[in-house]
């Protein structure tokens, strides 16, 4: 090779040499100004950024980040590692503990031990998949932090504020889990606060309570004052009762006049008897409403746990079942769950599924008491009465028909035992008797439905009774209904059909007399409990002497219910009580045996007057 071309190829080297570092020198520019440029975007980013290398070890983190973790980020070099980082940050209280469902924990309480395994969980969340984790940060915002490990290594989080996103859900839990009335935990989150209480209490030991409450004659004060003035009712009542408990233990509305206590911690049952007490007492305190001077009272009904269950939906049906019967004792009355109404709750439940069977299959049967003249004695109609015969047992009608009205099927009933009836008394003046006006008992939610007149108008027209032969017996507890409107005008639709209205067990309700006047009652009934008391309690016999006077002075005529001694008939002649019922003529009777009956007394189309 020669010198000449020796010198060109080694210009050829230089000349490429030259380029290269050129190329380098520009890629090294380049990649300076995209690290000067990643830098800035990083730094200009309003949201917090971190990554850490494959060794988990601090790369980067812009003044969003530092600022959001001022003291985690007091000192920060290359050795600096995620763990490092958020322990710093939890110390510091930058971060809160939460719970895996972003439940704020009890920051005072929360042990070393408790604590550690929370930041064991989080490292080991970060440590496998990152993924996204939501944070409650010390100054109150939440953070929902992105993460991302790349092929590199690196891994990257980026942090987006969701404080306004938190507080929304915030608000919309606290307006599905509270009462809007009185601001307490209501019905929706009563099971799950109740089985949490009683898996602790299994896990740890120790005895609690559900209490169950129904504030006594709070009905009157709606009546009364207005369902306003019943508001504030239910708030104080609300108020007094989050003054009066512990921490831990939960107060809830359940709707109504019903709240819910659960108590967390029971040393014995006279430790709670001793609390119930003191709710009792503070409840009772004097309240003054609307110029009106009040003094709540509540029944009360108990069960222990896990004792009584470990079931919140059982316990639930237990403490009811309790509160059901100090309801049934009245007034302020506290009832404990025990063996006996376990029982109770299964006869009632198979009660009410042996009811609901009994109506499906028309096994409802109906009963007439005679009614007769107090002043000759003779008859004048029927009390119609249901009866229900199960697995040759006479079901009492106060089991089941209470029954029938808490399961919604009053209604049903009482079309039974109405459309038999009318059946009954065609046959009867079919067979050429006289029978007289029926009388058929009608519950309230019977009233309130908006077809009732027009079924009743259907059922006489089907059996081609007149109307006038019908009378419509209600208590005077009807009346006092939140629906009494619609019940007042259900009643004038019947008066105006030519259906009688009586009223029945006049005395024993808390209707006033201002019901007499807005409802269009024809005759009165006297309590079978004050005709009793005839020859016996001096105090009966003016109650009665008293609702004779009444009814005659306002037009209205009187059957006195219970007649069972000559003394009892010959006291009522001499007030001019219209009409009796009793066993002194008869009891209740069923088939043809009426038919007997009315033959017996002469009752037919040509000889009786009725």
């Amino acid at each position: 090779m020669s010198s000449k071309q020796g010198e060109v190829e080694k210009d050829e080297l230089l000349r490429q040499l030259h380029a290269t570092q050129t190329q380098l020198e520009r890629e090294r520019r380049r990649g300076c100004d995209l690290e000067a440029l990643l830098g800035d975007i990083v730094e200009t980013i309003g949201d917090p950024v971190v990554a850490f290398d494959s060794d988990d070890r601090l790369l980067i983190c812009n003044p969003a980040f530092r600022k959001t973790f001022p003291i985690a980020c007091a000192t920060l070099d290359r050795d600096t590692t995620f763990e490092t980082l958020f322990r710093r940050a939890v110390e510091a209280g930058e971060i809160v503990p939460t719970s895996s469902d972003d439940e704020v924990l009890a920051g005072s309480t929360l042990g070393s031990d408790c604590q550690e395994a929370w930041i064991a969980q989080c490292l080991k969340m970060h440590r496998s998949y990152g993924g996204i984790l939501t944070q409650k940060m010390g100054d109150g915002r939440w953070l929902r932090w992105r993460e991302r490990c790349h092929m590199s290594g690196n891994r990257v989080g980026v942090a987006t504020d969701i404080s306004a996103l938190k507080e929304a859900q915030t608000l919309i839990v606290n307006q599905t889990e509270h009462d809007p009335l009185t601001g307490l935990l209501n019905r929706t989150v009563l099971l799950d606060r109740l089985q949490m209480q009683i898996d602790q209490h299994r896990r740890a030991g120790g005895t609690g309570a559900l209490v169950l409450l129904d504030l006594v004659k709070f009905k009157e004060v709606n009546d009364q004052l207005g369902h306003a003035a019943g508001d504030e009712y239910l708030v104080e009542v609300a108020r007094r009762l989050k003054a009066i408990l512990r921490f831990g233990d939960d107060i809830l509305r359940l709707g109504g006049d019903e709240f819910a206590l659960i108590l967390s911690a029971v040393q014995d049952r006279d430790t709670l008897e001793s609390v119930l007490k003191r709710v009792r007492t503070t409840l009772g305190e004097r309240l003054e409403l609307r110029s009106h001077v009040l003094r709540p009272a509540v029944a009360m009904g108990v069960c222990l746990f896990p004792e009584h269950g470990a079931d919140a939906a059982d316990l639930m049906k237990f403490a009811d079942n309790a509160l059901y019967l100090a309801r049934q004792q009245g007034g302020e009355r506290l009832c404990f769950f025990n063996a006996n109404l376990r029982d109770g709750l299964q006869r009632r439940g198979n009660l009410v599924e042996a009811l609901r069977a009994a109506l499906e299959q028309g096994q409802i049967g109906v009963a007439l008491q005679p009614q007769f003249s107090i002043a000759d004695g003779r008859h004048a109609g029927f009390e119609a009465l249901a009866r229900w015969t199960h697995e040759g047992y006479e079901v009492p009608p106060t089991d089941f028909i209470p029954v029938a009205e808490e399961i919604g099927l009053i209604v049903q009933l009482g079309q039974i035992v109405l459309e038999k009836s009318l059946a009954i008394l065609r046959g009867m003046l079919d067979a050429g008797l006289a029978p007289g006006v029926v009388a058929v008992n009608a519950a309230a939610a019977q009233l309130k439905h908006p077809y009732f007149a027009d079924m009743v108008t259907r059922l006489l027209n089907e059996y081609d009774i007149p109307p006038y032969m019908l009378e419509v017996e209600i208590t005077e507890n009807v009346l006092l209904d939140r629906s009494s409107v619609q019940v007042e005008w259900c009643l004038h639709s019947l008066k105006e059909l030519g259906v009688a209205i009586a009223l029945d067990d006049f005395g024993t309700g808390h209707a006033s007399l201002s019901h007499l006047k807005r409802v269009p009652v024809d005759r009165l009934k006297i309590d079978r409990s004050f005709v009793s008391g005839i020859g016996q309690r001096p105090e009966d016999e003016v109650i009665v002497r008293t609702v004779v006077s009444l009814a005659h002075s306002l037009g209205k005529t009187v059957v006195a219910e219970g007649v069972e001694s000559e003394e009892h008939r010959v006291f009522l002649c001499d007030l001019g009580c219209d009409v009796g019922q009793g066993y002194l003529i008869s009891q209740p009777l069923r088939g043809t045996d009426a038919h007997l009956y009315l033959a017996s007394v002469g009752a037919t189309a040509q000889g009786a007057v009725v």
